[in-house]
């Protein structure tokens, strides 16, 4: 069996839980002794640096305008010529570009994974979203009439593609992610002093200006307490003026990072929240679990389903709740070790082992 990925993700992003998902699975595809190829040529994602596993190669090392553009357009160009040749089993594209079925029905058939519904249940909120709506329902009308099987990150995502979309329930596969950091010969460093961790982008519906409201009473009141925001990159201009506004500019901190220092984030930090709008599955919540760190999620989408009882919950759309539940972390030492341990309990039942060999599954029964 022949497991032929496409370029997208990779196109797409240099780093990010996507990107992330198809690594691991490869990566377990190599261990299991299962064939693929990645039909990528140029690449600056931070997965595809593993020769190992990858061939591409980093684009031309300057910035221009429509620099991303034209390495896109020769990734897809190389991914229609892999597809052509017909040299694979299976076929696992990595986004939801529908490139491949413009000119017909693909003669393999092929899996395609959901990892969220973000423009559907958000589009009447976002004009960003909006712009491409179209667009992105038609794609996904396509992926599902078209896909051989359909895998989803949660039964959350699953339930919102049968909402949104008339589809067979029958061809949905529920393959919950996993987490790819380890305490391994990281050690507590408490000279970072206190802080509160977030992690990821704050735009849209990722909640962050409603959170920093929400708590600025409690960091007007403890000075040395911080909010470290992990990647999301740096802030902008609004985002600058946002926290000036609220006169808490000085603990609100922005960092870039890798596997290596986010783990210590996590590890360092009092605690994680994740007070989120939306998530298909919502891999940071794992990523806490394994790293020892107690956990404030809200209580919407599929994070419930993946956070179980180890997590306090809040309402997302309540200020006065989200600063009590951070309150209630912040003071209470013996509050935040026992949600510690529950999180420890709760991240065994996830590993990327799992998600491949279920995975694999799908693929055999295609054949």
């Amino acid at each position: 069996m022949k497991i032929l990925f496409d370029h997208q993700i990779y196109s797409n992003q240099n780093y990010g839980g996507i990107s992330r998902y198809f690594y691991e699975l490869t990566k377990r595809l190599t261990a299991y002794d299962q064939e693929y190829i990645h039909s990528i040529y140029f690449s600056e994602n931070e997965f595809t640096r593993n020769n190992s596993i990858f061939n591409a190669r980093p684009f031309l090392p300057v910035n221009f305008k429509g620099r991303e553009t034209i390495k896109k357009y020769i990734n897809q160009k190389y991914s229609e010529k892999i597809i052509n040749k017909g040299n694979y089993d299976i076929f696992h594209p990595t986004y939801y570009d529908t490139y491949y079925l413009n000119r017909g029905s693909l003669s393999k058939p092929f899996v395609f994974t959901f990892h969220d519904l973000i423009h559907e249940k958000f589009s009447h909120k976002y004009p960003d979203i909006l712009t491409d709506l179209k667009e992105v329902v038609t794609s996904r009308k396509k992926l599902l009439s078209q896909s051989s099987a359909v895998i989803a990150v949660s039964q959350n995502t699953k339930n919102d593609i049968l909402h949104y979309y008339d589809v067979d329930e029958s061809k949905i596969h529920v393959i919950h992610l996993a987490n790819s950091l380890t305490l391994d010969g990281i050690e507590k460093d408490s000279s970072k002093g206190d802080y509160i961790l977030f992690v990821g982008h704050r735009g849209i519906y990722k909640n962050f200006r409603m959170y920093v409201t929400a708590i600025q009473p409690l960091l007007d009141r403890e000075k040395s307490l911080r909010l470290i925001c992990a990647g999301g990159g740096s802030f902008n201009p609004d985002e600058q003026d946002f926290l000036k506004k609220l006169g808490i500019t000085s603990q609100v901190i922005q960092t870039p990072i890798d596997d290596s220092i986010l783990t210590r984030l996590y590890r360092d930090s009092l605690f994680f929240v994740f007070p989120t709008l939306y998530e298909g599955f919502g891999i940071p919540t794992l990523e806490a679990f394994n790293s020892d760190c107690p956990v404030i999620l809200s209580n919407v989408s599929s994070l419930p389903e993946v956070g179980g009882d180890a997590a306090l919950y809040i309402d997302p759309n309540d200020q006065c709740d989200m600063l009590s539940k951070t309150e209630a972390f912040y003071y209470d030492a013996a509050l935040r070790d026992e949600y510690r341990v529950k999180g420890r309990k709760q991240a065994e039942k996830y590993s990327w082992d799992k998600m491949a060999l279920q995975t694999m599954e799908i693929y055999q029964s295609l054949l």
